[in-house]
């Protein structure tokens, strides 16, 4: 078959709603579980006798919300021969119970009931695939994890486990999760509480909810699970990927909040599956995009195709739901479309603004790559850190002081789901004295970059425990700075997969932050800056830099952090490069 070119899943010319088209809809079905809880659920039906395979979404932010796009959705595949089954999960827009986020036995227990309900009705032929994107697309992961036989393939785009919910590297999400968590906590009876005006500065950051008036009853869990064991999590991660024995179609963006995420259980599942032909049956789709960019073409507004400044072109904004339509109609209603030899890889760079293909990730020509910081010790100057091939020899360290009261936020403007089209240049942080920049030389030729970014940083910090954020920034020509992708490690967490534990103060570490992935083109003429710094506020929640237990104390200190670059501590960046 034509391997068509990515398509993003919710362009509303695709899935609009046509009337007349002979779609039958109920609303508002109580499906029971097996604890008698009702769950409200709405059913789109194709026209004629059926049955037919089915396509279940189970959502937390409503069946019929403008943000959701569901009969749109639901018409959509209706009108081309699925089923459609959306349904609101516990304690929301009406269904009983109450909601807990991200509890992965509720949400397991209760997909499992209701494909047990779908495949009993007389519609059903008794073949299902689950699809959603963020918290559905979490539920959508619970549902192949049921192990329910009629599950033969999913859609998952956008999302994250729900450790990585709790904490990325030692550091709280707060303006993703944390004040996702406060707008879900209204419960049944009401869609959101308002956090537009929450005041993010107030300590302890567990009575954040309570001081602003609002409830938070999933907010306090969110902070007090905080230092649930890394170890735990890892466990619990791979035990998730054995559970996923079906084919599954992964996608999501350079500039979502859970690209890490996205890629990572892509790559589990593919691993760790518990059936050898399902775990060559994955395939993974990233976009240019942000985690609200699919949702807003539904919506009817114009495609977004701008990343701060920089403009991806048509091509990133094509649909995705033809090829969505294809992976269903492979699987599920078994027709011999050629999907099967679709590449399981599809990327889009940045920059060059066209798609790339292969089977694996990163792509085989990928090559890792150091470039080594270099100052004269006085990198908090925008023109003394430098990045450079040739490793450090003896270099003086480069210091600044970190306070909590005035931390880096850029971002504080900008939405964490829909940031993309808004991120800020960043030129102005080189006037902080609190973030060291190291710059290369203006390119000579064009670099591509596409695989898993980190810095190796060797640092020392005077308080028991504090952060460290890496960025690294495209610097154009006349000095606007756009952002790549970033990382932030707690260093109590810098053994990853074990307990935290504070560090000593003056004690050199080797820290190494994640800055995620990315498939972006840096032109010639152009410079990369890597930004260091101890914030990325209101992204992160702050660290106090005093060691006490997260989110339950209000006492501040100011951190001496020391970046060190030399024969002995090579700080440096790593990088993916494709080598033409």
């Amino acid at each position: 078959m034509e391997i068509p070119g990515p398509r993003l899943i919710v362009i509303v010319w695709l899935f609009a709603a046509a009337s007349g088209c002979g779609v039958r809809v109920t609303g508002d079905v109580p499906v029971e579980m097996r604890d008698g809880v009702n769950l409200v659920t709405d059913i789109y039906l194709p026209s004629g006798r059926g049955p037919f395979p089915v396509i279940l979404t189970r959502l937390a932010n409503g069946t019929k919300t403008e943000t959701a796009f569901q009969p749109a959705i639901g018409h959509f595949f209706a009108e081309n021969g699925f089923a459609y089954v959306a349904q609101n999960v516990r304690g929301r827009f009406g269904s009983e119970g109450t909601f807990s986020a991200y509890m992965d036995g509720q949400e397991i227990s209760d997909a499992y009931d209701t494909i047990d309900w779908i495949v009993s009705q007389e519609w059903s032929n008794g073949i299902v695939g689950v699809m959603g994107e963020s918290y559905y697309g979490y539920t959508t992961l619970a549902a192949a994890a049921s192990g329910h036989s009629a599950i033969k393939a999913i859609s998952l785009a956008n999302i994250t486990l729900a450790r990585e919910k709790q904490v990325l590297d030692g550091a709280y999400p707060l303006h993703g999760s944390g004040l996702w968590t406060l707008r879900m906590d209204e419960g049944m009876n009401g869609p959101y509480q308002d956090t537009d005006q929450i005041d993010l500065y107030h300590l302890p950051l567990i009575t954040t909810g309570e001081a602003n008036g609002l409830r938070d009853v999933l907010w306090r869990d969110l902070v007090s699970g905080y230092l649930a064991n890394p170890g735990a999590r890892r466990a619990q991660a791979l035990e998730d990927y054995e559970k996923v024995r079906v084919p599954a179609l992964h996608f999501g963006g350079w500039y979502d909040t859970f690209t890490r995420g996205t890629i990572a259980i892509w790559e589990g599942v593919k691993l760790y599956s518990g059936d050898q032909d399902a775990s060559e049956m994955q395939w993974l789709v990233m976009g240019p995009w942000d985690h609200e960019s699919m949702s807003t073409h539904l919506s009817g507004a114009a495609a977004p195709t701008k990343i701060g400044r920089r403009d991806t072109g048509s091509a990133a904004v094509s649909t995705y739901g033809d090829t969505l339509l294809e992976f269903f109609t492979f699987f599920l209603k078994r027709e011999d479309n050629g999907f099967i030899d679709v590449p399981r890889v599809q990327y889009f760079n940045i920059g060059d603004n066209d798609w790339r293909y292969g089977e694996q990730w990163p792509p085989e020509k990928s090559r890792l790559r150091s470039l080594f910081f270099h100052s004269a010790g006085n990198a908090g100057s925008a023109d003394d850190g430098l990045l450079d091939f040739l490793p450090p020899r003896n270099e003086p360290a480069d210091s600044y002081a970190y306070d909590p009261r005035d931390p880096v936020s850029i971002t504080a403007g900008t939405n964490v789901w829909s940031r993309a089209a808004g991120l800020p240049d960043r030129a102005i942080l080189s006037e902080r004295d609190d973030v060291l920049t190291y710059e290369t030389r203006p390119l000579l030729d064009d670099l591509e970059i596409t695989g898993a970014i980190a810095v190796e940083l060797y640092a020392s910090s005077s308080a028991p425990d504090t952060d460290f954020t890496a960025a690294l920034v495209d610097v154009y020509p006349d000095g606007y700075s756009l952002l790549i992708q970033e990382g932030i490690l707690r260093a109590s967490f810098r053994d990853k997969d074990v307990s935290p534990s504070p560090i000593e103060p003056g004690e050199v570490y080797t820290l190494m932050i994640d800055l995620w992935s990315t498939s972006y083109t840096v032109p010639a003429g152009h410079q990369l800056r890597v930004e260091i710094s101890s914030s990325n506020f209101p992204r992160f929640a702050r660290n106090l830099n005093n060691g006490e237990p997260f989110g339950t104390s209000d006492r501040i200190e100011v951190a001496d952090q020391t970046v060190y670059h030399s024969n002995i501590y090579p700080s440096r960046l790593i990088l993916p490069v494709v080598m033409n």
